[in-house]
């Protein structure tokens, strides 16, 4: 595909795809990538310039026009301006009808199910859309693809996560508020539970994180990891620490829950005010040691499998915007299994770790252990479930459909 751009980033000014774009930036040159926004910062402008990119203003919804002739200019588009629920369909529509690959960060379960209604047209276009490649989704698929090579089926895949307040910015505080809104594999909603009604868990993350109280929400790998992957059921539980941080954003989303009646009141209204508190809140809560992000995943069937583990002071900007970076790579090099709209786990294990590596900045403290009992045993090391991985689990995926 001779294009005049390798790479447009859609929402370039945002805090993870900046994180993306210094990843990517420390494994290739960046000159002949584009950074698309609606507004610049000196800031955000600045870290733009820095990487010697093309930088361009334009508004994804108002100049639809301007929208379709940079993609005709280029081989892939990378989504990264969420909410997906908003801008999902609106960017991968206009990539397929400009033949140009597409790659997103999506964590909303309502958004990932509508984009994989567009399988088709990307076939039917020759386009490849990789869509949830951050870290959850993203990363979260790929450990659970090797997982399952190795173990060769699972009852359960359930995952839990932990992100620190300070993380929250405006966009991730609108995502999580929606998770609380489940998601059945069908596609419906359900309102946000009351706060007595929420399945919780307390989970045992590594230090620095330790012990956490977590609630069910709402995820992309309880829809895509069933579909395709021989797994029964996965299961997704969240928060946001310390717990009155969960509590407050379960309030804001009760309060702003599209689902239940607000007597006329314009939603979209009453959450712009709610982002607005939300932040008064979190720049002016009592001081408190950061807790950083912990992750538990385990694959197992009646307790017995593998579970991955890690507990860092990574920031969530990092931690999702570098897994994109390492699917563009595999996206610019020809690894990624296509054509059609297609969820992390379809890609191979082997591949994804090399190309993370590349664009990382090394550390992470990953760990995976054999799992007996619901209990962790033996440790592996995460290289040696490589020599387990199938080699293409869309043809599994194909013949099953």
């Amino acid at each position: 595909m001779n294009r005049q751009w390798d790479v447009a980033v859609i929402g370039a000014g945002g805090s993870q795809a900046q994180a993306m774009l210094a990843g990517a930036a420390r494994a290739q040159s960046l000159d002949r990538w584009i950074a698309v926004d609606r507004a610049w910062t000196d800031k955000t402008a600045a870290v733009v310039d820095s990487l010697g990119m093309a930088r361009h203003t334009l508004d994804l919804f108002d100049e639809p026009e301007r929208l379709a002739a940079l993609f005709a200019e280029t081989r892939v588009v990378a989504n990264l301006a969420g909410p997906y629920y908003r801008t999902g369909e609106v960017v991968l529509d206009a990539a397929i009808r400009a033949g140009a690959n597409y790659l997103d960060i999506c964590d909303d379960a309502d958004a990932v199910l509508k984009l994989l209604t567009y399988d088709d047209a990307a076939q039917a276009a020759g386009v490849t859309a990789l869509i949830g490649m951050g870290s959850s989704p993203g990363t979260t698929n790929v450990l659970i693809r090797a997982a399952v090579d190795e173990l060769g089926s699972a009852e359960n895949v359930d995952i839990y996560w932990t992100v620190d307040v300070s993380d929250s910015t405006p966009a991730a505080a609108r995502h999580f508020w929606h998770c609380f809104n489940l998601v059945d594999a069908d596609g419906a909603a359900h309102p946000v539970p009351t706060w007595d009604e929420i399945e919780r868990v307390t989970v045992d993350f590594p230090e620095p994180v330790g012990p956490r109280e977590l609630v069910r929400l709402a995820h992309p790998e309880p829809v895509t990891v069933p579909r395709y992957l021989p797994v029964d059921k996965s299961n997704n539980f969240g928060a946001v620490t310390p717990v009155d941080a969960l509590q407050v954003c379960w309030a804001m989303a009760y309060a702003t829950d599209p689902l239940r009646d607000r007597s006329g009141h314009d939603v979209a209204d009453i959450t712009d005010k709610a982002v607005d508190v939300f932040a008064a809140y979190r720049d002016s809560r009592p001081g408190s040691p950061r807790v950083g992000s912990g992750m538990v995943i385990d694959v197992h069937t009646a307790g017995t499998g593998l579970r991955f583990s890690s507990g860092a002071e990574t920031e969530m900007a990092e931690a999702t915007g570098v897994p994109a970076a390492a699917g563009l790579m595999l996206m610019l090099a020809g690894q990624v299994p296509g054509p059609g709209v297609l969820p992390p786990e379809l890609l191979r294990p082997a591949d994804f770790f090399a190309s993370l590596q590349r664009v990382s900045r090394g550390g992470g403290g990953l760990q995976v252990h054999r799992l007996v009992d619901g209990k962790p045993t033996e440790r592996m090391r995460i290289r040696d479930l490589f020599a387990a991985t199938r080699a293409d689990r869309r043809d599994v995926v194909d013949a099953r459909a």
